[in-house]
This record gives structure tokens, C-alpha cells and sequence, in this order.
């Protein structure tokens, strides 16, 4: 991963990608045995959700104030946040390897989804539609990332979701939308770029040992 644009940034990738897809890349190299976690407490959340989803700026303001009262709150809520994050992952990668999802994770999304019908709405703003909590309920701002999830993955995109495959262990998941259906890389601008330059160094490397010899 690379230390420019959205690459290096918490906001979890490409901005055209689905919420949950942004949600479940905050975790940074998730191949690799230390993880990087872009969502260190309840705030950096916060942070993410106004980076990722307009039309909240005063209820996540309102919460922000309260969580820095109660702290005791933001740390409840913190660790729904990641329970949700990591069953979304599981299930997505279940989806990607074809295999059957992992039962705890099923069920811990379950969990949010049965609480996830009341409280949001659609606004509209410049033209566009954006999810907008009623009230300054904690519970509420993961609504928008459970329904981008539930409808990612039982929709027409669920077969087109993949992980990266660059080999230092990204792990960033991504919807390809290529005609072909043969995008491996998060991003051609990093992953994407660093595989080619590999290539590229193979394939000189090769020929020059071969005119040498």
C-alpha cells in the first residue's frame, strides 16, 4: 500500500466502492500477521462515518460531544463497531472462496440486521440521496454500513466481490466491475502498479540473462 491518496488514508479505499466495502477495508494488510487498524477507538469511527457518509455532520457531532462525557458509551459501541466490521469479512471472504460462511459471523450479523429497520431515511441533498439518522442514536450509525452489506451481498454484485492479491498480504476486498471479471489488484495505482513493475523487472532480469549466456 502506498503513502498517497485514498491508499494510506481511514477512509477503507476507493470512494466509488460500496459503504461496507470501505467499512471492511479500515483494517489495513489484513493478510498479514500484524494487522493495521485504521479505527483505533470509537472517535476515529466518527471520523470515517462523516468521511464516508454526508448528511450526518450534526448527529455525529452530537454523539462525539456526548462520547467524550461518557466515554464508558464510546467504548461499548466501539467494540460493536469492529464485531460488525469482522463478520461482514467473513462473510464476503466466505462468498469469494465459495465456501459455506462462518456460523458466528452469520449470526452476529443477523444481530445487527433484525436491529436495523427503524431510525434512518433518505435525504436529499444536491441532487443525491443520502442515508440521514432521525436522532443522535449510537445504534443508528451502523444502519447505512449493514444495509450497504445485506444488499452487496445477497444482490447482483456479491459475485463480483475479490480481494486483493497483491503477495505482501493487502487483503483489501473490492467489487470488480471489469467486463472481463479478471481485476486482481485494489487499486492499479498501487497493488495493481507494484505487480506490473515486478513483471516488468522479471521479464529484463530474464532477458538479460539469457543474452549472456
Amino acid at each position: 500500500m502506498s503513502s498517497k491518496g485514498y491508499r494510506h488514508s481511514s477512509a477503507g479505499g476507493d470512494p466509488k466502492e460500496e459503504l461496507a466495502i470501505r467499512f471492511v477495508n479500515t483494517v489495513a494488510w489484513r493478510l498479514r500477521t500484524s494487522h493495521e487498524e485504521r479505527l483505533s477507538d470509537a472517535q476515529a469511527f466518527l471520523r470515517w462515518l462523516a468521511a464516508n457518509q454526508t448528511g450526518m455532520e450534526q448527529q455525529l457531532a452530537m454523539i462525539s460531544a456526548r462520547w467524550r462525557t461518557h466515554q464508558q458509551d464510546g467504548a461499548k459501541f466501539y467494540e460493536a463497531v469492529i464485531t460488525l466490521r469482522e463478520a461482514i469479512y467473513e462473510l464476503l471472504v466466505a462468498r469469494i472462496a465459495d465456501v459455506a460462511p462462518p456460523m458466528e459471523a452469520l449470526e452476529n450479523f443477523n444481530l445487527f440486521l433484525v436491529r436495523s429497520g427503524d431510525g434512518i431515511r433518505l435525504r436529499s441533498m444536491a441532487g443525491e440521496l443520502f442515508w440521514c439518522i432521525d436522532e443522535a442514536s449510537d445504534s443508528d450509525l451502523l444502519k447505512p454500513i449493514i444495509m450497504s452489506a445485506a444488499n452487496l451481498m445477497t444482490g447482483p454484485k456479491a459475485h463480483r466481490v475479490r480481494q486483493c492479491q497483491d503477495d505482501r498480504g493487502c487483503g483489501w476486498l473490492f467489487v470488480d466491475e471489469s467486463r472481463a471479471m479478471n481485476r486482481r489488484w485494489c487499486s492499479m495505482g498501487d497493488c495493481g502498479n507494484r505487480a506490473k513493475a515486478q513483471r516488468h523487472y522479471r521479464r529484463s532480469r530474464d532477458k538479460s540473462i539469457s543474452s549472456s549466456s
